[in-house]
């Protein structure tokens, strides 16, 4: 029987941890950057880099299976990586594991992708935040589970962002406010992470709302825009998709 995505037992070998992985201490606030196979540009893994070395954060990278080449070509080595490494070529396969003694080998035949593997096993390091590049691309399939894999981030109180270059997404808990300066792009998007979500106040947006509800199926919440320098999104309860896109 294959066990819970998440367990890591030994019964079925879902994963190996390197001995460098099982005596290394979690260090709480870190941010870590899971960079994963699908469409990781090498110019945003730099500039997200560039961003947190300066914001004082301390900063990790743990790379995904292809995250891994993808990482490498970007300039940077990963602190850490995580796979089956299905994803790569035999070569590639045998050089990461003999050069990184920070390693999680995922058994291919599980339940879980090795993303979700991957926020699970980073959030049993007490991060302060995860943003995962290379979670979009041509597999549909794994762009929308991805989506759905922040709220795991978001459920254990850890701030997550799914990132490519047009697109910066996070699952919203609570009501916020928006600064113009601070934005990704320039659209918001608010979709429902679970059934209705109601209570919904839109202040400072061209398309304001007063105490509305949004539904799973509907256009409602798409391609917003802040009409100053501030924007007020207020909810009382459930979850939102909060994307802020632009394009390309």
């Amino acid at each position: 029987m294959i066990p819970v995505p998440g367990t890591y037992t030994e019964e079925r070998r879902v994963y190996t941890e390197s001995a460098a992985v099982r005596s290394s201490e979690p260090n709480r606030g870190e941010h870590w950057i899971l960079v994963g196979g699908g469409n990781a540009d090498p110019g945003l893994i730099c500039r997200t880099m560039e961003e947190e070395s300066d914001s004082g954060v301390p900063c990790r990278i743990l790379g995904i299976d292809a995250g891994v080449p993808a990482t490498e070509a970007a300039g940077y080595k990963p602190d850490m990586v995580l796979g089956d490494f299905d994803s790569v070529t035999d070569e590639d396969r045998k050089r990461i594991i003999d050069q990184y003694p920070e390693r999680v080998l995922l058994d291919p035949v599980k339940d879980d992708t090795d993303m979700e593997a991957a926020i699970r096993f980073i959030l049993r390091k007490n991060p302060s935040k995860i943003t995962v590049l290379g979670g979009t691309g041509s597999r549909m399939d794994h762009t929308m589970t991805n989506l759905r894999l922040l709220v795991i981030a978001a459920r254990a109180g850890v701030p997550a962002v799914l990132l490519d270059t047009t697109n910066r997404i996070r699952v919203l808990t609570g009501s916020v406010t928006l600064k113009r300066e601070d934005l990704f792009g320039t659209y918001v998007s608010l979709l429902p992470v679970e059934g209705e979500v109601r209570g919904i106040t839109l202040r400072g947006f061209r398309y304001g709302l007063s105490d509305a509800a949004l539904y799973p199926f509907s256009s409602l919440g798409i391609s917003n825009e802040l009409t100053g320098e501030e924007g007020e999104i207020l909810f009382s309860g459930g979850m939102l998709y909060m994307m802020e896109t632009k394009d390309e």
